[in-house]
């Protein structure tokens, strides 16, 4: 029987061994294929031969998107997805190939793979991080504040959802902070909508626009600087309304 003294050292270099080439392995891809280099003839062909395993995929697509190559990154999610779909490293993929998408401001891509992700595994215990991602998908989409303002209504509906679902989770702090932000968004837009309807002497139309803000948003009225202008417009718009209804201007017959 051999000792343990014996025994322990067998071990410690069967691990030793094992360590050396996880060392190799992980940094196979930087310029060279050390894979490829060192077991090139075991395997008796090119790197791309060799079926990789679920965890390899795992690693190799945390890797890229440490050095942020995200498109290998996406390469190595999608294949891992595909190829193990059982796997437990398929969820990391699921959750990851959104963050790829997210990280190359692709964030019509990012949104969709973020449902998913809920849709598949909705007790996971990163969904609270999922939704706050996607409504910031949703919030980056954002363009100008003449445009509809879809997405920024897209980007609530998360926030609120982490703020009411996951209200002990730092997400739902950072949902209010950003739930804010989308505030301030829709009040610029129907700020400039009121405006305009104002300066077209469409006063029914301006003084709904410029009370629904008030109303509904005054916190986010007051921090853009809007109040004083919101009430002129209104009291104006009142004014005139008094002297009864006006003829329909040119923009009314056309259907604005």
């Amino acid at each position: 029987m051999p000792s343990p003294l014996r025994t322990c050292r067998s071990i410690g270099r069967g691990v030793s061994m094992a360590l050396y080439i996880l060392c190799l392995l992980s940094v196979a891809g930087c310029g060279t294929d050390l894979t490829q280099y060192y077991f090139g003839s075991l395997f008796g062909g090119g790197s791309s031969t060799i079926d990789q395993n679920a965890e390899q995929l795992a690693l190799e697509g945390m890797q890229k998107m440490r050095e942020k190559e995200y498109d290998d990154a996406l390469k190595a999610f999608r294949k891992l997805k595909e190829q193990y779909p059982y796997s437990k490293y398929a969820i990391l993929a699921e959750l990851k190939l959104g963050d790829a998408h997210f990280q190359k401001r692709e964030y019509a891509e990012a949104a969709m793979a973020y449902e998913e992700f809920v849709r598949l595994h909705p007790r996971n215990e990163v969904i609270p991080y999922v939704l706050y991602q996607i409504g910031m998908s949703h919030f980056l989409t954002f363009t100008t504040i003449d445009r509809d303002q879809g997405e920024t209504q897209q980007a609530m509906e998360a926030f609120q959802r982490v703020i009411q679902t996951f209200p002990e989770t730092q997400y739902a702090g950072k949902s209010k902070e950003q739930l804010f932000e989308c505030q301030k968004r829709l009040v610029a837009h129907e700020f400039y909508v009121g405006q305009f309807y104002f300066r077209q002497k469409r006063y029914r139309s301006a003084k709904d626009r410029l009370e629904k803000i008030s109303q509904a948003y005054p916190e986010a009225v007051r921090e853009l600087g809007y109040e004083k202008s919101v009430r002129e417009m209104i009291e104006e718009s009142d004014t005139e309304l008094s002297k009864g209804e006006m003829k329909p201007s040119i923009w009314s017959r056309i259907g604005f």
